[in-house]
């Protein structure tokens, strides 16, 4: 009979290139959406950005509304269903992107493609319920390399079709990448829900968020997961115009492009190390001296006067942002009793999608009143204030009273 921990290499391998697909796909189309619009008859540079704010903010909202249902259904009818389902509404919405006709069209889509979202929390639910716990941070390290190796090869894959067969072709080859992760999940990734760990949550959505905020370390990393994304997706809007600003307009892209993906490699690199480290120190103690780090050359960024000094704070920024995601979410799996996963990172997924929602429109509220380099001061500040709170978290933390328990 299948246990437990026999088969975690195998679904961890099977989910890891999901994970790539689905994250590849969605660069296949999102980078792009303020070149759509225009595509869609929007004229104008300011109005094509407005639009596309709008329509990108739609599924962030959308997302983080639904995710904390998905979540908890998931604890109790299991997560590959839900991977499944979530892959299937998301290729369908996103290969329906390639019909539209007006951006209003693209905005609905966007906004029911939020509803369905839900592949990668129920996919990080299901590594860390069934890899042994001394593995956690490895496996969970591997899940979020697969986020980097999927943003990165994504916008270049997509910019490719989107400008030899345009936008529409492109949002039919991402439908069709989600969409081909359902068999790799049906046939090779294993669930047995008869497992006591599965089958102890059947609480209300409403009764089971309850009993997850009575865990006193469990809001604080829903803030610290917030806050962690919110700082990375502030300053992706503003990256380029600061490589402009340092060295000139001429190949603004093509550096601050380089830039991110070294970046990028180095946090990939460092999620896999970190994570097996973390196994063996403690993932609290990683995740504090990972946002240490972070706030500590996100500094430095306010004060550069030339594009290599942005380039090495870049790269030592990405070793300790590789950190981040996985031993946060190791935490909040070793803290979080296993029925309840589901629950559990389906609320952390709401928070980071309200961060991505949040986080442009911040970005260009700070640059317009004190300057683009009060961005990167102001991240700096958030990660301070992220390992305040974190290191606070876990010298509080205590067990939820068992009256609070919806299934005592």
């Amino acid at each position: 009979m299948f246990k437990l921990n026999e088969d975690w290499r195998r679904n961890l391998a099977a989910l890891w290139i999901v994970q790539v697909l689905i994250f590849v796909g969605f660069s296949f189309v999102f980078p792009f959406v303020p070149l759509y619009v225009q595509d869609l008859g929007v004229e104008g540079t300011t109005a094509a950005a407005q639009w596309a704010g709008v329509i990108l903010a739609s599924s962030a909202l959308s997302t983080a509304i639904a995710q904390p249902l998905w979540g908890a259904l998931a604890d109790r009818r299991g997560r590959k269903p839900m991977v499944i389902r979530s892959l299937v509404g998301n290729g369908i919405t996103i290969g329906l992107m390639g019909f539209a006709g007006a951006p209003v069209h693209l905005l609905i889509l966007r906004f029911l493609q939020g509803t369905a979202a839900g592949t990668v929390p129920a996919s990080t639910a299901m590594v860390a319920t069934i890899t042994p716990k001394h593995r956690l941070g490895f496996a969970l390290g591997m899940m979020q390399v697969a986020s980097f190796v999927g943003t990165s090869i994504g916008p270049l894959l997509g910019g490719l079709i989107a400008d030899a067969f345009g936008y529409r072709v492109a949002s039919f080859a991402a439908g069709f990448l989600m969409l081909a992760g359902v068999p790799i999940v049906s046939l090779f990734v294993r669930e047995d829900m008869s497992q006591p760990q599965y089958s102890a949550s059947r609480g209300s959505v409403w009764t089971e968020g309850r009993y997850l905020l009575g865990m006193t370390i469990f809001p604080v990393m829903i803030g610290v997961i917030f806050l962690i994304n919110f700082g990375w997706i502030i300053v992706s809007p503003v990256l380029s115009l600061f490589v402009a600003e340092l060295n000139g307009p001429d190949n603004a892209a093509t550096v601050s492009g380089l830039i991110v993906a070294a970046a990028g490699m180095m946090s990939a690199i460092s999620a896999v190390a970190i994570g097996r480290f973390s196994d063996r120190v403690g993932h609290g103690r990683i995740l504090i001296v990972c946002l240490a780090g972070s706030a500590l050359t996100y500094y430095p960024q306010t004060f550069v006067q030339d594009i290599w000094q942005l380039l090495l704070l870049r790269m030592l920024l990405g070793i300790f942002l590789g950190g981040l995601m996985p031993s946060a979410n190791a935490l909040v799996a070793e803290t979080v009793p296993r029925a309840r996963h589901g629950a559990a990172f389906g609320l952390t997924a709401a928070a980071y999608a309200l961060a991505n929602g949040i986080g442009p429109l911040s970005a260009a509220g700070i640059a317009t009143q004190w300057g683009i380099r009060a961005v990167f001061l102001a991240t700096g500040v958030l990660y301070t204030v992220a390992t305040g709170c974190v290191t606070l978290g876990l010298r509080r933390q205590v067990t939820p009273r068992p009256q609070v328990d919806p299934n005592s």
